[in-house]
């Protein structure tokens, strides 16, 4: 009996391990390859495998719509460690510094995806 539920068990994640392997589970900081602008408060980054991730911030970061010269600042200790809540994106706006916390850092699902261009649309049609 110990064999069959052993059997099973290591069958179920051998199933379920190709789906893990596919969702990235955080954003490694060396592995940034663009981002783009939703609005002042979000950021849609891609790493290096074109994985896609949410990122918050805990407000308005002004000017960040322009890209210039924006990097990303982690107060971990490598830049294979993962972006998370508290590092930061530092970026030139239109002649001023700006510091930019941030708040979260998540998997940008499909559904993610369709609520942001589906609000983005509403914004749209309302100018």
């Amino acid at each position: 009996m110990k064999i069959k539920l052993s059997a099973i068990a290591l069958l179920a994640c051998l199933v379920t391990l190709p789906a893990l392997a596919d969702r990235p589970t955080c954003l490694v900081i060396r592995q940034i390859y663009n981002w783009n602008v939703v609005d002042p408060q979000t950021l849609i980054v891609e790493n290096i495998a074109h994985s896609k991730f949410k990122v918050s911030l805990y407000g308005p970061c002004p000017h960040i719509e322009y890209n210039l010269g924006a990097a990303f600042k982690s107060f971990s200790n490598s830049d294979l460690d993962c972006l998370r809540r508290g590092d930061q994106i530092v970026h030139n706006g239109v002649g001023l510094g700006n510091i930019c916390p941030i708040k979260s850092v998540e998997p940008y699902t499909p559904a993610m995806q369709q609520t942001d261009q589906a609000a983005a649309a509403a914004r749209a049609s309302n100018h």
